[in-house]
C-alpha cells in the first residue's frame, strides 16, 4: 500500500515508486510498432503473405485485405506492433510455389518488393 505523507521518508519513497512505474510504462512504449510496405511488382497476384519471427516457422497471415495485384498495383502497409525487426516472410501465388524470404529486417528495409525478391531468389538458385 502506498502512503502519501507531506513530510519525511514516505513521500520520497512514494515519488520513487511513481517514477519507477512511469519508467516501466515508458520502457514498454519503446517496443515501437514497425511498419512494412509490401509492393507486388511481380507480374502475377500474391494470394497471401505471412510472417514469422526469424527462424521460428510460426507463420501468421498479414492483413493484406485480400490478394495483392501484380504490376505494382497491389500495395499494402502492415504493422508489426511487438517491436521486433527481423522476420521470415512467406508469399503464396496461385500458379507457382511459395516464395520464402528469410531474415528480412523491417527496421532497416521497411519496403519489400515481391517481384524483386522472387527474381533475386531465382538468380541465387541458378548460381548454385
Amino acid at each position: 500500500m502506498l502512503h502519501w505523507m507531506f513530510g519525511g521518508r514516505s513521500r520520497r519513497l512514494g515519488c520513487t515508486l511513481v517514477l519507477a512505474i512511469a519508467a516501466a510504462w515508458a520502457g514498454s512504449a519503446q517496443a515501437a510498432t514497425h511498419y512494412l510496405t509490401i509492393i507486388n511488382d511481380d507480374s502475377v497476384p500474391a494470394t497471401s503473405v505471412e510472417a514469422a519471427p526469424r527462424g521460428t516457422a510460426d507463420y501468421r497471415p498479414l492483413d493484406t485485405a485480400g490478394s495483392l495485384q501484380g504490376g505494382r498495383a497491389g500495395q499494402v502497409m502492415v504493422a508489426f506492433p511487438d517491436g521486433q525487426c527481423v522476420f521470415d516472410i512467406r508469399v503464396t501465388y496461385p500458379d507457382r510455389g511459395p516464395l520464402t524470404i528469410t531474415q528480412w529486417n523491417i527496421c532497416r528495409q521497411p519496403t519489400l518488393y515481391l517481384g524483386k525478391a522472387r527474381r533475386a531468389g531465382i538468380r541465387q538458385a541458378d548460381s548454385h
